[in-house]
């Protein structure tokens, strides 16, 4: 109460307690309190009892338990890719990784073909061929047919063939190409035993492989008739073919072996080591290493032709 009077004091100056309490005070003529003046002194006193009535602050009181987790808010929208980074540094080498097992063991293969195989064969397919003022060799390429050089039968009509064994037979001259020096000669009739095949192509696939009927380097064998030695049975000598070529002009196919021939010999078989017929031996030669043959491709170029009676 006290604090309160001493507002009362400083704002009325001297307040008798009789006063206080007495229901209508006396006003000084000279003091005419205005509204502004009672709004001050009614706050002051409200903040007096305010400050008299409140007592020391409490002690904080214990926590409340923890309130229920609030739901997940809405998913927030999504941000733009990021730029893509650089690429990263290649990585070591690794180890290289162990040999597999071995397979199992393939089946032998077919040896290498070897001419003493089937020499004896392919000589029964060369004939002697005999005529008034010449001699040779050819091919039976059919039991009818014999192929052979041009320049052994001439211009002649009929000749003489020897067959395997030295039985002789007429034939006639069905058809001769000069320019690729070759004859064809038709037996009177039909002779036994075996015959050469004209291949229809240089490549031959056998066995999952491919491989050339004849190729630089290749091995072959020379069958041909030396009159001087026997007109029986022919002789064969071998070598290796050292050229493939055309010679102009006409661009004719050609082959160069260096195995042994001499006169007799020409428009004998070249045969290489699988007996697959190469060509006719096509050049009188003295053993100088220069033996040409007219290889199959030529011969199959023209023999229909020939067949037909060509001449020329």
């Amino acid at each position: 109460m006290g604090s309160a009077f001493w507002h009362l004091e400083r704002h009325l100056g001297p307040v008798d307690s009789f006063q206080l309490i007495s229901a209508k005070p006396p006003i000084r003529p000279e003091f005419r309190p205005s509204c502004r003046w009672l709004v001050s002194a009614a706050i002051v006193g409200a903040s007096a009892v305010l400050l008299a009535c409140s007592g020391p602050p409490g002690q904080v009181g214990p926590p409340g338990p923890t309130g229920l987790p609030g739901g997940a808010g809405p998913s927030g929208l999504q941000g733009e890719t990021g730029a893509q980074g650089s690429q990263g540094e290649q990585g070591p080498r690794g180890f290289p990784g162990f040999a597999g097992p071995r397979g199992a063991e393939g089946q032998p293969g077919k040896p290498v073909p070897d001419f003493a195989d089937f020499i004896g064969e392919v000589r029964s397919t060369v004939v002697y061929v005999r005529l008034t003022g010449s001699q040779g060799s050819g091919v039976r390429i059919s039991p009818t047919e014999v192929i052979t050089a041009q320049h052994v039968v001439g211009f002649a009509q009929r000749v003489n063939v020897g067959i395997s064994g030295g039985l002789l037979q007429s034939a006639t001259v069905t058809g001769y190409d000069s320019f690729r020096d070759l004859a064809l000669l038709t037996l009177d009739s039909p002779a036994p035993g075996p015959v050469a095949e004209v291949p229809q192509s240089n490549q031959v696939i056998r066995d999952l492989s491919a491989r050339s009927v004849a190729d630089i380097g290749s091995q072959i064998a020379l069958v041909g008739f030396v009159p001087d030695i026997s007109t029986s049975t022919p002789i064969a000598t071998f070598g290796r073919v050292g050229g493939l070529w055309s010679s102009l002009p006409g661009a004719l196919r050609y082959g160069q072996v260096d195995a042994a021939a001499t006169n007799g010999m020409s428009g004998g078989a070249v045969f290489n080591r699988y007996a697959e017929f190469l060509g006719i031996l096509v050049t009188a030669s003295n053993f100088d290493g220069n033996i040409r043959y007219l290889r199959f491709e030529e011969i199959n170029a023209v023999l229909d032709d020939l067949r037909l009676g060509s001449k020329r």
